[in-house]
């Protein structure tokens, strides 16, 4: 046993006393795991045996090479895993859920790698990649990401989360789920659609409140320079609600058929959640957001990306989520 878990992990053969100590690991719980993640992260492996399965991995690629930008609450989550599938790789996941090995591929500039996708800003992916991305009716995705803030506070079994940082989820997901829709929509820092196509300045971090700050400050024509720049770099996208057009744009830019979605992250029953009612003042700075990001899909549509909602389509779309989510208009 020792010998093929060596030979898998670190790519030769295990010593005499590595042997007796994963035998050992065998007869205590948590042992065998803890064992193998030490392996995992090891210097040995990132310098002896990771190079050699990324090579045997990406050697003589001849498919596409493609990014996915993860705008969140876009069925992103299902998108991913078919674009993952179609390509026939794993993702380069760029999710900050281990910084160390983030880090290091940024450091390496390892941008042979076939598949990078994540909530990142486009100008962090390789800049000879195809770009897909999933857009959603503004007002929409703010409710779905109100609500999504707060699942945290309901869910039983949460998984990928230390005990530390599950508790620190959890206390932040309680405050949200007891914070009126209209109070959260005013007082929380959340990024918008805009901050993911809009390049941070010089010495401005990507998602700090400076670059927040800048972005607000950019002219209606400097924006539409800049989005133009940053659009031109997809040459796939579609609406989230267009299941269609999503399977068209996943074989498109994979190069291999794709007929259906898995359903991922599908929205829990409503129970637990406290009812919100959008009121006059929560609706108006909805609409404002939604009037400020439809310059982002204004310029998607010029770029033969998406087409444009009418009014009446976006309204029916809100309401629909609104209702699925538990808002009431009042």
């Amino acid at each position: 046993m020792a010998d093929s878990l060596y030979g898998v992990i670190l790519q030769r053969r295990a010593e005499l006393l590595e042997q007796g100590l994963t035998a050992v690991s065998f007869q205590f719980p948590g042992q065998f795991e803890s064992r193998v993640s030490d392996m995992l992260h090891s210097e040995e492996f990132k310098i002896m045996a990771l190079p050699g399965l990324v090579v045997g991995a990406t050697h003589n690629w001849s498919g596409k090479r493609v990014f996915f930008l993860h705008v969140p609450k876009t069925a992103g989550t299902s998108v991913r895993l078919a674009l993952i599938k179609s390509v026939g790789t794993p993702a380069f996941e760029f999710y900050n859920r281990i910084p160390s090995i983030e880090q290091s591929m940024r450091e390496l500039e390892n941008n042979f790698w076939p598949l990078w996708v994540g909530h990142q800003n486009v100008s962090s992916f390789p800049s000879d990649m195809n770009g897909l991305t999933i857009f959603r009716e503004s007002r929409s995705r703010i409710l779905s990401t109100y609500r999504q803030r707060g699942r945290m506070a309901l869910m039983k079994n949460p998984h990928m989360l230390d005990s530390e940082t599950l508790e620190k989820k959890k206390s932040q997901a309680r405050t949200t789920i007891s914070t009126p829709f209209g109070t959260w929509l005013n007082t929380s820092f959340r990024m918008k659609n805009l901050g993911y196509f809009i390049p941070p300045e010089e010495g401005t971090k990507y998602r700090s409140k400076e670059f927040k700050s800048y972005i607000n400050k950019i002219s209606e024509s400097g924006l539409e320079q800049i989005l133009n720049e940053s659009l031109s770099r997809f040459t796939h996208a579609a609406w989230s609600h267009d299941e269609p057009a999503i399977l068209r744009a996943i074989s498109e830019i994979s190069g291999r058929e794709t007929t259906e979605l898995p359903r991922e992250n599908v929205y829990p029953n409503l129970k637990g959640y406290p009812p919100q009612v959008l009121d006059s003042e929560a609706i108006a700075e909805l609409n404002t957001i939604q009037d400020k990001e439809s310059i982002l899909y204004k310029v998607a549509h010029e770029h033969g990306l998406v087409p444009l909602l009418s009014k009446s389509e976006a309204d029916d779309l809100f309401e629909i989520t609104a209702k699925r989510l538990g808002f009431t208009f009042g």
